[in-house]
């Protein structure tokens, strides 16, 4: 969660303040993981599973589509814009064959295999009435939500989010970048010169794209490259990339290529661009040797219409929010790793250092994206290699260690934004008792048990009364806070999240390193790797500070797992007990044999500052 205290709020009802700023922090680069736009959507769902089935039996086919119709099913429940008339009831069709007892106990017999054929025609059709009507149908919802005249509800708040959060969503799986929805944001949601409706007519019109050719014209500079041109004759057309040679005014041997899209932006067709010129670019190189391409920014994009655009430059990178390890945990973490490199054996030291060259070398070496995210995979593969007694693949090492690191992360990446508004806000609260405190400067445990406190929460309420949008967050949050088993329900359901997008990572892992291949929506990808990473050599290094008789990341995350369960089920006592003896559980709950509590999640939130 974001606040942005250069919005202007006058004249903005609660809920057109709500639906800027939730678009606004959606859309921002440096949101954490869990506050920005989220990657799977209904299109993205039916594009995974048309995808997969191709593959058959081969590369666990089976397990794939059954992962991905499971994910699909989650999405039918829970878009509401799939309910519109214009999409025929095929998904209604399709949440009847999916959500049938016992659907998935057995995956060589679970709809999707059953009816393959069917499945197929009906994904097709989908996909199809979604690129025609989704956007519509979704930016009509979407204002009537805002125009309604009674003061809002959280459920109310709650809707519009997920709406912002698909139609997003939505325009990435489309090809539009995240740098263009934050420019919707800046140059439109916040022009405070237009009234809204001016503003939500001008932002809805440049969401509701449509796809159209485009033509990019990219200046590169290289002499080598410009005089095999010159020699070769007056261009050369290649995978998709005319390329002509010429002399700048600058007097610089210069490479013009013009590369013809599909897409549905000016911006979306640079990016669409960028991906053709690099494929192409990788053979007609070669005979270039190790001479450097130097790329101008500035680039050229005409459409169907003949409309030039001439653009200075972009960036489309995605931040990894990095606020973890605080200035003042420096001497700590040095100490902790220091502790786990000399007690560990030469074969367990190489690991935890190996895994740190791959990340360095992935933040650094940043010429292609596939390369710093196979350096991130190898990092997190290297982290996770036998921590399991079992013989496991590649892609369950990781999936055994880091959903659990995650799970946690959620609870700690929250503590962290509201620790950043109250910081940026320069808020001094009150509790209960009367006692001051300034939560901006407090650890992140305190800011835990203060959160419990009804003073202290209707107080930074109150601060926050001006953002909307940040407010419905804080009461999110802390309603999970002050009932263990609902922030034990939320830690599952996100570590269960970030087990199902692994999956989903391994197999852009699998298609650089076998295939020689890569996915347009790469950067997201790998931004979500990296913060996977991250997350889980926070928890190796957290649990070895914890307890400093460990000997290697193995030993660390051995322990953390256990460590992770205990208090999940401290939480949510049925966590870890076989279905059949839930309702047992249930009732000892019931008579107050068992009581839910967080008293190791808050030991877990002392280790951090």
């Amino acid at each position: 969660m974001r606040i942005d205290v250069r919005l202007r709020r006058n004249g903005l009802s609660p809920r057109q303040l709500f639906f800027i700023e939730c678009w606004g922090s959606l859309a921002h680069k440096e949101s954490t993981d869990t506050d920005r736009v989220g990657f799977n959507n209904i299109l993205n769902a039916i594009n995974e599973l048309l995808s997969l089935f191709p593959q058959g039996n081969k590369f666990k086919g089976q397990d794939k589509r059954k992962r991905a119709a499971q994910e699909l099913l989650e999405l039918l429940k829970e878009d509401v814009v799939l309910s519109d008339d214009r999409f025929e009831s095929i998904p209604n069709q399709l949440k009847d064959m999916l959500d049938i007892k016992n659907a998935w106990s057995d995956k060589e017999r679970s709809p999707v295999e059953k009816h393959q054929g069917l499945m197929v025609s009906l994904f097709t059709q989908l996909k199809l009435t979604l690129e025609a009507h989704y956007l519509p149908a979704s930016l009509e919802r979407l204002e009537a939500e805002i125009s309604k005249g009674e003061f809002p509800s959280d459920s109310d708040y709650a809707c519009i989010t997920s709406l912002c959060n698909n139609i997003m969503s939505f325009l990435l799986t489309l090809g539009m970048p995240l740098t263009e929805c934050s420019l919707l944001y800046s140059r439109i949601l916040m022009n405070d010169r237009q009234t809204f409706d001016v503003r939500f007519r001008s932002w809805a019109e440049k969401v509701n794209v449509r796809s159209q050719r485009y033509i990019v014209s990219i200046i590169m500079e290289n002499e080598k490259f410009h005089d095999m041109l010159q020699q070769a004759g007056e261009h050369i057309l290649f995978n998709g990339c005319r390329y002509f040679h010429f002399t700048s005014d600058k007097g610089v041997p210069s490479v013009r290529t013009e590369i013809e899209v599909q897409a549905v932006s000016v911006l979306a067709a640079k990016v669409k661009a960028d991906f053709v010129l690099k494929d192409s670019l990788d053979v007609v190189a070669y005979m270039l040797g190790r001479g450097q391409i130097n790329t101008r920014s500035a680039f050229q994009v005409r459409d169907e219409a003949g409309n030039e655009t001439t653009i200075p430059g972009f960036s489309n990178e995605i931040l990894t929010n990095s606020d973890r390890l605080t200035m003042s945990e420096f001497g700590h973490f040095m100490s902790a790793i220091t502790g786990l490199f000399t007690r560990a054996s030469p074969e367990s030291a190489r690991k935890v250092s190996s895994a740190f060259h791959f990340l360095r070398n992935g933040l650094i070496n940043k010429t292609t994206q596939e390369n710093q995210f196979t350096s991130f995979w190898s990092a997190l593969e290297a982290l996770t290699l036998d921590v399991s007694s079992r013989q496991l693949d590649h892609d369950e090492h990781v999936v055994f260690t880091t959903p659990p690191c995650m799970g946690l992360d959620y609870v700690v990446k929250q503590l962290i934004s509201l620790r950043g508004i109250a910081r940026q806000l320069r808020l001094e609260l009150h509790l209960h008792d009367g006692r001051r405190v300034i939560p901006g400067e407090s650890d992140l445990d305190d800011i835990y048990t203060y959160l419990k406190d009804s003073e202290f929460t209707r107080q930074f309420g109150d601060e926050l009364s001006d953002y909307p949008y940040a407010s419905y967050m804080l009461r999110k949050f802390t309603g999970l806070c002050v009932q263990p088993r609902e922030l034990g329900k939320k830690i599952i359901r996100h570590a269960e999240k970030v087990e199902r997008h692994i999956y989903r990572l391994y197999i852009l892992r699998n298609t650089i390193v076998h295939n020689a291949e890569s996915n347009p929506y790469i950067q997201f990808l790998t931004v979500n790797l990296e913060h996977y990473l991250r997350g889980t050599i926070n928890a190796m290094f957290y649990t070895a500070s914890m307890l400093p008789v460990i000997r290697s990341p193995e030993e660390a995350f051995q322990r953390y797992l256990h460590m992770y369960e205990i208090l999940v089920n401290e939480l949510e006592p049925t966590f870890g007990i076989p279905p059949g003896e839930h309702r047992s559980v249930e009732s000892l709950i019931g008579q107050n044999k068992i009581t839910p509590a967080d008293s190791k999640l808050k030991a877990w939130l002392k280790l951090h500052k």
